[in-house]
């Protein structure tokens, strides 16, 4: 990747509320299967995912994440 002070370009936000609540737009809510959208967390990150993928698949969408965000620095 290179210098640690480049930015990665996102596709969109999730923007919250003073009360704390998001709008989640249409496109992830579909991609996740529903309105119950499972997520892991970290330290910096967080990922959303369709519970309906098993871990094989979940993996290697994680890797095509990886090239995705390779591509928008």
């Amino acid at each position: 990747m290179g210098k640690e002070n480049e930015t990665i370009r996102p596709l969109n936000v999730l923007k919250v509320n003073k009360a704390g609540k998001a709008h989640i737009h249409k496109v992830i809510v579909e991609e996740c299967g529903g309105h119950e959208i499972p997520y892991v967390i970290n330290a910096s990150t967080v990922l959303l995912y369709n519970p309906k993928l098993d871990l094989k698949s979940l993996l290697a969408s994680i890797d095509v994440l990886k090239k995705e965000v390779k591509l928008r620095i």
